[in-house]
């Protein structure tokens, strides 16, 4: 079977990206020359970021720290109630967990003098977490002293620790950052102390339109990084890519050259799609064009599970915004207005909101649904059944 999320054997699985590999590891490097980093890592959903930065981190040698935070399931943690001072708390305990695997005991001992140099008296303790056995409170009125204790951490790390040259941190689904209460200034905030810190890398990667609001304001011209932040798209696997992951990964799948023409198309070269079709094929069977096709159409379900779990987390409106851009599509905002029973200001959010998670994109004045595998699923759901999924 090939793998439909990151597996925990990750050497195992992993397949090509050298090109890519060498690209981000160019510009982590910095941090060996004193010199700050900061990357965003993009690229559409599926196409293996996280599965990517996983192996560029689990490669570092031991002279590197790494730290990999998953924003969306910080927001889950909270019942999609996030806030700067609970991403800060899952930092704290991401650090935590670092030290803690350090056989160097005297680096955890500097660590924990380093905690216990915040001052703790505008805190409350009631239901406190733990850190490095000391008690985490939760913040009362004190969120200037905890920030500022987080983001100097990591550069104060290094340079109370002989054997340790710098940190890598990945913070992934960073579009999920635009729900805390004031996004503008938390990504302010990590500008503020990341620009001057020699030694630690920040590495922001997400499944976002490259239009989305939130790219603008964390990397656009009037965003937080102004556009200084090195973007580092990851591209799809190319159609000769694609054929020898399949005949390095997925044994026993063959095709005639007609019916690989039409995987391809069908998959776009995205891992994820890739895998999810491999495992739905038979070994031993040669497919040509028309039972690709077939094999497609019967098992897509299953080919687009992620979009199964995306879809069943929308809300109303948004399903009726993709559904319009499906049947109409691309259109103006105006147009969009007329043809539901939604306030502007309504569009404009979930439209917002639905770029964050790159589902629709926009261009030229135009909405569109930005995944061609998303439309296909959905069209097909009502080209078989009648209509589509509620």
């Amino acid at each position: 079977m090939m793998p439909l999320t990151v597996p925990t054997e990750i050497d195992k699985y992993f397949y090509n990206r050298k090109s890519d590999i060498k690209r981000i590891s160019l510009q982590l490097n910095s941090i060996f020359e004193n010199l700050p980093c900061q990357l965003l890592i993009t690229g559409q959903r599926g196409v293996g970021k996280t599965f990517l930065l996983k192996k560029i981190l689990n490669d570092q040698s031991d002279e590197v720290l790494t730290m990999y935070l998953d924003i969306s399931r910080v927001y889950s943690k909270y019942g999609g109630q996030i806030s700067e001072e609970a991403v800060l708390k899952e930092m704290l305990i991401q650090y935590n967990e670092i030290i803690n695997e350090l056989s160097d005991n005297s680096i955890k001992a500097k660590f924990i003098n380093l905690v216990c140099s915040l001052k703790l008296k505008d805190y409350d303790f009631s239901d406190a977490a733990k850190l490095f056995e000391i008690p985490l409170p939760k913040i009362r009125d004190n969120y200037q002293k905890l920030s500022e204790f987080v983001m100097e951490l990591p550069q104060r790390i290094v340079d109370s620790s002989e054997g340790i040259r710098g940190i890598i941190i990945v913070i992934d689904e960073f579009q999920q950052l635009k729900y805390v209460s004031n996004p503008n200034a938390f990504f302010w905030l990590f500008r503020s102390f990341i620009q001057d810190q020699r030694n630690v890398a920040y590495v922001f990667t997400g499944s976002v339109s490259r239009t989305a609001d939130v790219i603008e304001m964390i990397n656009g011209q009037t965003g937080a990084f102004g556009g200084r932040m090195i973007q580092i798209d990851i591209g799809a696997f190319s159609k000769e890519e694609t054929f020898n992951y399949i005949g390095e990964r997925a044994h026993g799948i063959q095709f005639t050259d007609e019916g690989f023409e039409r995987f391809y198309n069908c998959t776009r070269g995205v891992p994820a799609y890739i895998n999810a079709f491999c495992n739905v094929l038979d070994s031993g069977i040669v497919y040509d064009e028309d039972l690709v096709k077939e094999s497609f159409h019967l098992k897509m379900d299953q080919i687009v599970i992620m979009w199964l779990y995306v879809w069943g987390n929308l809300n109303d409106s948004e399903k009726d915004i993709i559904r319009l851009l499906i049947d109409y599509g691309p259109l103006r905002l105006s147009e969009i207005v007329d043809n539901l029973n939604l306030s502007k200001a309504t569009v404009i959010k979930y439209l917002d909101s639905l770029r964050n998670k790159a589902i629709v994109d926009y261009n030229d004045r135009k909405y569109f649904i930005g995944d061609a595998m998303l439309k296909t699923w959905l069209r097909h759901k009502r080209e078989t059944e009648g209509y589509y999924p509620s």
